[in-house]
């Protein structure tokens, strides 16, 4: 056998220094353990017997290849890594002269570690667990304040700050910084960066204590690290732990009397304040919360403002009622101004800047203003000052007066751009007359040149009228639209009027100008005139394309065309538009969104009727009023169903109404009409052609219910019909402007229609085409024409908004953030749905199968576990065939709910939603997984065998394109915490309303700062309808958790039991 470690021994043993250097050992000095790691070396630790613990390192590490008999490392506890340690060297010579080999023939412990992890064990602990102790944070008797860390030993915090800032290192062995770099990763790098921060900023460090300090001047700097770092900071002084809250504190300022003659601005705190460090952010210490706040103010002025108040004089009061109020606005800070507090006149708004050019003998004046509202005007000469705030005479056509004036930045900006452009001009006129002196032909023509070239919307240019032929004046032409009511009701006349100023224009006039190509307009009065809005005449060419020409001036057009004209006033100030007394009482109305008057709704719906479902009600009924059809487009939970119905039922007066649905949302409708008494005599149109003949032909009906795929089957009888309301829910469906169905739909006859769907537009505006196509046929052109404005120009600015002024008045959507405070912390409703007709049959034998063997005639009760075993079965079948009968495939069509909920969950996902799906059935929520990711749908899941829940939940939480989790209803009930979601759906329903309750609770608990919608799935007429209404009706049996249906089995009668067997249709 070979000397241990003979090798390296040789290597080292030939210089002068090994000998000088070695620490003498006899035989057994030392002692030693050995284990074989991942690579196949020795891990070998010596370390001292008893006897020479005195005299020698606590312990040190060696890894030896047996391949190549050489040492790969070492690692001394007092030296590290460094090859000159004494205590390594020793060993050297230990080994050789005790040691042999044969030590790796014993028996040895395998060893295994990994470098997957952003640092070993150690430092992760560390990290996790890190606590730095702050000392001297409300001690006003010193400037500075220290961080202890103790805890983080062995881990040497300086030496991490050194490498992360990439300090130079000379006095640290290159193993050790190596060994450093290779498990810094499991700190944060904000963590990192604050090491780093108290090393570059510390006036002292004790090496005894290990603390560092700094002066508290820098603290407000640390602070700014600190409250992203993982480190947890604890007072010292205390034992309390520092909690950095979220939202900035409420603060409000107050300026008061101080003295006779000056003012005093202090903060005004409810809270006890512990201490505030000023800073960008400033922070506020209430014992040992913190908050941050951004005061625009400098250091010295914010611990003024903390401590004994900020002196200010009345001069002051206006920089601070004017700048000081605007910046500390932004900031959500609020300014007051004591009551006793009188302050002059403060002009703080955004003034016209106004050039006059005037000819004086051969020279040009160009004087400039600043005109503010109620025409008060100020020369521009002003600005020469150089400062935000002027106290000025100014001229108005009422009286004349004083005020302070607010000049911003942009004043002087646009003012110092004009000047930059203008040849230089005299100066003899300014001080006295605020004018500017041109002279000499060349400089003339060169201010005329630079006059065109200002922009219309910076500057408002005069031009006397003797220049008119000479300056050319831009102007931004003024449309007025003066419109008539006709007598008939889907008609409106108008003529079209353009001016500006004093100038006159008629629409043939521009028209014949802009097909000259001429650049200057020639006025009647020799003035050259320059449009400088050219789109506005384009405009009303638009509008008049979709009007008659009746004579010279007047135009003729349809009703549903006159909101796109008040959309176009609305959004383009250079238009106007004025009407009849019939008319403005139109235009009203489509602002205000509703007809004059109180509202007319039956008592019971108006108190179930929330506020904003009033509104869209009143919408609905404006539109109707006016011959005009819209979308109501409100997102998934708000209601609109019932909003349809309300409007339905307040118009239809006995006349025939059709709803058209998919399939999966007739006995929605049923539910909505029962659950809010609406008392409209409805059926459901569905079974065979013989069955839905007779439906329709019953005179009693007033509210028909049918599927898109049964009006197509029905057209030829359904179009013969004068239906009073035709409404599309889910109106998507309706897209392919192509399909059968929609073009079947279309030929239906009604007086009114109405389109709901949360997503108008799904892939392309071709679809936006279809539905408006439906509603007001012709309203958006032909579909050629329609693509043709608007497909190749889909990004355009000008295009969307063009087509958005066109629908925007047909169109209501409100979401759920709109209508928050009108929401319910929870809110809750059922999504009915059938089974399908394979459903229905394997339902209908399990049925047969209870009611032959399972509950015969005599009071003898059933057994209760034959019985659970049927419901089960039952309840399989509402949710998937596949779960009762694994011969069926487990395929989206073959259930009816799970179509249902694919629907819910496309809404709701498209809508931005997150959400929880919950099914007691492991073995659908593997089906489920399938159609998700079928459809390409990311999710998450979590059920009772998943062993990391750590990382799907933290994937939910964190993730923006994960929208979906999946989670079984016990695995899932307790100990979840998933207030990323706003959205539950229970997938079937359970015996015991509480476990339903806690999977509810994952999201709706504290954190969650969105409303929660939660969606039941309940198939109409089955065993699901019959436990929903056990919930409801013997809610006293759920007051504690049950684990199991049977318990709940057992304390129902016999007639109970049979009511659970039954199924209606």
């Amino acid at each position: 056998m070979a000397r241990l470690f003979a090798k390296d021994y040789h290597n080292k043993s030939d210089s002068w220094y090994f000998n000088q250097a070695i620490i003498v050992l006899e035989k057994d000095d030392l002692w030693f353990w050995k284990t074989r790691n991942e690579d196949g070396n020795y891990q070998i630790r010596f370390f001292p017997a008893p006897s020479k613990q005195e005299y020698f390192a606590e312990y040190v590490d060696i890894v030896f290849n047996p391949e190549t008999e050489l040492i790969v490392s070492h690692s001394c506890s007092q030296c590290y890594t460094d090859e000159s340690c004494r205590h390594y060297l020793s060993i050297l010579r230990y080994a050789y002269l005790n040691l042999s080999t044969r030590i790796f023939e014993e028996e040895v412990v395998e060893t295994c570690d990994g470098n997957a992890l952003s640092g070993n064990e150690l430092w992760l602990n560390i990290a996790r667990n890190a606590v730095l102790y702050v000392e001297g944070i409300y001690n006003p008797e010193t400037d500075k304040i220290r961080f202890y860390h103790q805890d983080l030993a062995p881990i040497d915090p300086i030496l991490m700050g050194k490498l992360y800032s990439q300090e130079e290192i000379n006095d640290i062995p290159q193993r050790q910084i190596e060994y450093y770099t290779a498990n810094m990763g499991a700190f944060r790098d904000a963590d990192l960066h604050l090491f780093s921060f108290l090393n570059k900023n510390r006036c002292a460090y004790s090496h005894k204590n290990k603390f560092w300090s700094i002066y508290k001047s820098d603290f407000s700097q640390a602070l700014l690290i600190m409250q992203n770092c993982h480190t947890r900071f604890v007072i010292r002084e205390t034992g309390e732990e520092l909690i950095f809250q979220q939202q900035p504190y409420q603060l409000a300022l107050r300026i008061e009397p101080s003295g006779t003659k000056n003012y005093s601005l202090r903060a005004v705190i409810i809270d006890e304040l512990s201490v505030w460090f000023a800073g960008n952010p400033t922070w506020l210490f209430f014992r040992n919360r913190v908050y941050k706040i951004n005061l625009p103010f400098r250091k010295e002025i914010i611990d003024h403002i903390f401590g004994s108040g900020e002196v200010l004089t009345a001069r002051d009061l206006i920089y601070y009622r004017c700048l000081v109020y605007r910046e500390l606005q932004e900031q959500g800070i609020y300014l007051d101004f004591e009551e006793s507090i009188s302050l002059p006149e403060i002009i703080d708004e955004t003034p016209v800047k106004r050039l006059h050019i005037k000819k004086l003998g051969d020279k040009i004046l160009i004087g400039g203003s600043l005109v503010f509202s109620q025409e008060r005007e100020i020369p521009l000469s002003v600005l020469r000052f150089g400062k935000p705030l002027v106290y000025s005479q100014y001229t108005s056509p009422d009286k004349n007066g004083s005020a302070w004036f607010h000049l911003t930045p942009e004043l002087f900006a646009k003012t110092q751009e004009l000047l930059n452009k203008l040849p230089e001009p005299e100066m003899n006129r300014l001080e006295q007359y605020a004018e500017l002196v041109f002279s000499g032909k060349e400089r003339i023509e060169q201010l005329r040149t630079a006059i065109f070239e200002l922009s219309d919307q910076d500057w408002d240019i005069q031009i006397d009228p003797e220049l008119g032929n000479y300056f050319v004046a831009k102007i931004p032409l003024q449309v007025e639209l003066i419109a008539r009511h006709e007598e008939d009701i889907d008609w409106f006349t108008y003529e079209v009027r353009y001016h500006y100023r004093d100038l006159n224009f008629t629409h043939e006039e521009l028209k014949r100008f802009f097909r000259s190509k001429e650049e200057f307009l020639h006025t009647s009065d020799g003035r050259l005139v320059f449009i400088s809005n050219p789109q506005v005449f384009y405009e009303v060419e638009e509008l008049l394309s979709r009007s008659e020409h009746k004579t010279d001036q007047v135009y003729r057009s349809r009703m549903m065309n006159l909101p796109y004209y008040l959309k176009l006033r609305e959004d383009n100030p250079a238009f106007r538009m004025q009407g009849d007394e019939w008319l403005e009482g139109f235009y009203e109305a489509l602002l205000k969104r509703r007809l004059e008057g109180p509202e007319t709704l039956p008592l019971y719906l108006q108190t179930v009727l929330r506020g904003y479902q009033k509104a869209g009600v009143a919408w609905i009924k404006m539109l109707a009023h006016y011959h005009l059809n819209g979308i109501l487009a409100d997102e998934m939970g708000l209601g609109k169903t019932i909003q349809a119905l309300s409007a339905i039922l307040s118009t239809t007066l006995g006349q025939v109404s059709l709803v058209i649905c998919p399939k999966t949302l007739l006995y929605n409708w049923a539910a909505e009409i029962d659950k809010f008494h609406t008392n409209i005599p409805f059926a459901i149109v569905d079974g065979n052609k013989t069955t839905r003949m007779e439906i329709l032909s019953n005179p009693n009906v007033q509210l028909f219910i049918m599927s898109y795929s049964m009006v197509l089957g029905d057209v030829t009888y359904l179009k013969n019909i004068e239906f009073e309301w035709i409404v599309l829910d889910e109106a998507q469906n309706i897209k392919n402007v192509s399909a059968q169905r929609t073009s079947a739909i279309k030929k239906l006859k009604s007086k009114h229609r109405l389109a709901l769907t949360g997503t108008p537009i799904e892939n392309n505006l071709t679809e936006l085409w279809s539905i408006f196509d439906f509603l007001n046929p012709g309203y958006l052109g032909t579909l050629n024409k329609f693509k043709q404005n608007y497909l190749p120009a889909e990004g355009e600015i000008t295009a969307r908004l063009s087509l958005s002024r066109m629908v925007a008045p047909f169109m209501l959507r409100r979401i759920k953030k709109d209508v928050l405070l009108e929401l319910p912390d929870k809110q809750e409703q059922i999504s009915w749905c059938k089974l399908n007709s394979l459903q229905e049959k394997i339902y209908l034998q399990i049925l047969d199968m209870v009611h032959k063997k399972l509950l015969p005639e005599g009071p003898e009760m059933p057994s209760y576990i034959h019985i659970l075993a049927a419901l089960t079965k039952l309840r399989q079948v509402c949710n998937h065939p596949h779960l009762a009968n694994g011969d069926i495939l487990p395929e989206l069509e073959a259930s009816s709910k799970l179509e249902q909920l694919l629907e819910l969950v496309t809404e709701a996902t498209n809508a931005g939603h997150k959400v929880l799906i919950f099914s007691q059935f492991v073995q659908m929520l593997s089906i489920i997984r399938k159609v998700l990711e079928a459809k390409s749908l990311p999710y998450c899941y979590l059920d009772g065998q998943t062993k990391d829940r750590v990382t799907p939940i933290k994937s939910f939480e964190t993730n923006p394109e994960i929208k979906l989790f999946l989670i079984s209803l016990k695995a899932g009930g307790t100990g979840l915490n998933l207030t990323a979601a706003d959205t539950v759906i229970l997938y079937d329903p359970w015996w015991n309303p509480m476990v339903e309750n806690q999977a509810i609770d994952r999201t709706h608990r504290i954190g969650q700062t969105h409303k929660v919608q939660v969606f039941r799935l309940i198939t109409k007429g089955t065993v699901e309808e019959k436990i929903l209404q056990l919930q409801q009706n013997k809610r006293e049996l759920f007051e504690t958790v049950i684990e199991g249906g049977q318990n709940v089995l057992k304390a129902m009668t016999k007639e109970d039991i049979k009511k659970l067997f039954s199924y209606s249709e």
